[in-house]
C-alpha cells in the first residue's frame, strides 16, 4: 500500500472515499475530482482526467487504486502551505492580504491561467471584494473547496 501516508491519513481517505463512492468505486473523473478536493488536494481538471484514464479498470477506480492516485498526485501538487508561501511573498507588509488588482493579474496571467469570469466567480465564492485588499487565506480556502456539479 502507500508508504508516504500514515494510518490516520489513509483512514481519512477511506472515510471520504466511502462517503462519495457509494458503490465502493469511483465511476467518473468528476467523482474523482470531488473526492480529491474534499481531501484538500487541488488537482487540475486535466490531471484528474489523466489519473482517471490511466488508473481506471472498466471505468471504475477502487480504493487501493485511489490511494495510488493520491500518492502520485501528492508528489506533484502544490500543497496549501506552498500556496500560502507564494502569497506571503506578495504580502509586503505582512498584513495577510494582497492588493486585489495584483491578485487578479497573477491569476489571469501566470500558471494555469484563469479567465476574468473565473476570477470574478472565485472572488464571489470567497466573499472578497473585487477592489482593495484581499485576505489570501480566503482565496486559498475557496480554491481548495470542492466544486459543485
Amino acid at each position: 500500500m502507500a508508504i508516504s501516508f500514515n494510518e490516520s491519513d489513509i483512514e481519512e481517505f477511506r472515510d471520504c472515499f466511502s462517503l462519495f463512492a457509494k458503490d465502493k468505486v469511483i465511476t467518473s473523473a468528476d467523482q474523482l475530482t470531488l473526492i480529491m478536493r474534499s481531501l484538500a488536494f487541488s488537482p487540475t481538471i486535466h490531471e484528474v482526467q489523466s489519473y482517471f484514464e490511466e488508473h481506471q479498470k472498466n471505468k471504475r477506480v477502487d480504493f487501493a487504486t485511489f490511494i495510488e492516485i493520491l500518492e502520485k498526485h501528492s508528489k506533484v501538487e502544490k500543497c496549501q502551505q506552498d500556496i500560502l508561501n507564494a502569497f506571503h511573498a506578495h504580502d509586503k507588509k505582512g498584513t495577510g492580504t494582497v492588493p486585489s488588482a495584483e491578485l487578479q493579474n497573477i491569476l489571469t496571467q501566470f500558471g494555469d491561467k484563469m479567465t476574468k469570469a473565473e476570477v470574478d466567480k472565485l472572488f464571489r465564492d470567497a466573499g472578497v471584494q473585487a477592489s482593495g485588499p484581499v485576505r489570501y487565506d480566503d482565496i486559498v480556502r475557496s480554491l481548495l473547496t470542492p466544486l459543485n456539479n
